[in-house]
């Protein structure tokens, strides 16, 4: 499942971030890492991007990065 996919108010656990470049590093260094739990809190008014929490940081993804992270709803 991809990470675009996630709706309001939704957590899952990240499995893998795929290749985004100098992005991915930013992600990294920022909490974004496999294992961790990401939580979806709300989309910009015109979807793009997205604000999600991730070790009670919050940070905004836009959706194009957003289809490179791969992740799994917990349940």
């Amino acid at each position: 499942m991809k990470l675009t996919e996630l709706k309001r108010g939704e957590s899952a656990k990240i499995v893998k971030i795929g290749k985004i470049g100098e992005l991915k590093k930013r992600l990294v260094d920022m909490g974004v890492t496999a294992g961790e739990i990401i939580k979806l809190e709300r989309n910009a008014p015109l979807g793009d991007p997205q604000e999600f929490i991730v070790k009670s940081t919050n940070i905004a993804i836009r959706k194009q990065d957003a289809q490179n992270i791969e992740i799994e709803i917990d349940g």
